[in-house]
């Protein structure tokens, strides 16, 4: 049985609810993959860049482009962050 709350929730406390919920729903449409995918040309990034990709569906957040985010595997940093045509 969950306790019974004696206060009003919190802005921080708001933010973290709303944050786990954002969480839960783009993880179940995340594709993790290894280098870009093929057919897609992201700006900045060579083709042979060792990289992890995430690709973001469309419709976890937005109509219309998906999201990629590439992970630098040898500095383990975000090199690009941008939407993308499906």
């Amino acid at each position: 049985m969950k306790k019974k709350r004696n206060v009003d929730l919190t802005k921080d406390e708001a933010l973290n609810v709303i944050l786990k919920h954002l969480t839960a729903q783009i993880r179940q449409g995340i594709k993790i993959r290894d280098g870009i995918p093929e057919g897609y040309s992201l700006y900045g990034v060579s083709k042979n860049e060792p990289c992890w990709t995430a690709w973001i569906p469309s419709s976890t957040f937005q109509v219309g482009a998906g999201r990629i985010i590439c992970i630098s595997k040898r500095k383990g940093k975000v090199i690009f962050d941008g939407l993308v045509g499906e």
